[in-house]
């Protein structure tokens, strides 16, 4: 994650590919969180893409996290419909990214 931060500081684009594929061999529900704050912050776009395909298909085991209870219903009602359809494209996946990018994390 430190990482991530500092080849953006820097403007590092090889290297912040690098973290940001790190970061998303290592997804998980107790991490999601965190992975999804650092990806708006630090407009890392395929962290951003890793983690809600993460949400849809483990929906489930993320929403029984006490700190995702932040969360607004909406978007948790996108991720049951595109879990629903089965349908996990990357267009649906950018267009729901863009409205968590809208949130204001604590």
């Amino acid at each position: 994650m430190e990482l991530l931060k500092v080849t953006n500081k820097y403007s590092l684009p090889k290297l912040k590919i690098e973290a940001e594929k790190c970061l998303v061999n290592s997804l998980t529900v107790e991490n999601i969180l965190d992975r999804a704050k650092l990806a708006v912050e630090h407009n890392a776009r395929d962290l951003e893409t890793a983690v809600v395909k993460y949400i849809a298909k483990n929906f489930v085991e993320v929403r029984k996290r006490e700190e995702l209870k932040g969360f607004p219903d909406s978007i948790n009602d996108r991720v049951e419909k595109m879990r629903g359809s089965g349908n996990l494209s990357d267009e649906p996946l950018n267009n729901f990214f863009k409205n968590i990018s809208e949130i204001k994390f604590l």
